[in-house]
């Protein structure tokens, strides 16, 4: 995604931070773009706003600005993580929120509560807060059925791509547990149709 001209100052400061987020993992360009797509397709099938659907597209890509500040290494090392290792990895919810919060612009705000809460669970089992349900921001609940579904269908360096059967099953199994059931119907039902481009790392 490139800089353009914006007449929104906080839209063209969420594409340079995800900028930043690239060039610390250049490999990350396709997700973030599938994870934004995912997402606001989720958004309009939950009947938001255009103006909150385009808050959403500056937005997620910035679900994870907080691994910026964690090792490449760590964020890449292919087999299970250690405990202490699962603890540095979960830190980048905090670190995303610390980076945005604050913000006097919309979009930037909106982007600090998903980089903090996109991993929190619909059962309240979730990090790093341990919200539950309806406590959890919408766009947070909506980021992480797109960036689970993603991550599912990619290639990882601790796993290889599954098969989109495979994940949509999977999801289902953490239907009221992971994801807000009705936001996951929602993608579910409708993931034929969204005609988007196949996960290619």
């Amino acid at each position: 995604m490139s800089v353009g001209n914006f007449t929104d100052p906080g839209m063209e400061m969420a594409v340079r931070l995800r900028l930043a987020c690239e060039v610390h993992d250049e490999r990350i360009v396709n997700h973030l773009d599938r994870v934004s797509r995912y997402a606001c397709e989720i958004a309009r099938l939950a009947g938001l706003p255009t103006a909150k659907l385009m808050e959403l597209h500056y937005a997620a890509p910035l679900h994870d600005i907080g691994k910026i500040g964690l090792p490449l290494g760590l964020l890449n090392k292919p087999g299970q993580l250690t405990a202490e290792e699962r603890v540095v990895i979960q830190s980048h919810t905090v670190i995303g929120h610390r980076i945005l919060e604050g913000s006097e612009w919309p979009v930037i705000n909106c982007a600090a509560r998903v980089a903090l809460s996109h991993h929190e669970c619909w059962d309240g089992s979730g990090y790093p807060h341990g919200l539950k349900g309806e406590q959890i921001p919408l766009e947070a609940r909506i980021v992480a059925v797109a960036d689970v579904f993603d991550a599912l269908i990619s290639h990882r360096a601790y796993k290889p791509a599954w098969e989109e059967e495979h994940a949509i099953e999977e999801m289902q199994k953490l239907r009221k547990t992971k994801f807000d059931p009705a936001l996951l119907d929602l993608f579910l039902a409708n993931l034929t149709g969204m005609a988007l481009p196949a996960a290619e790392e």
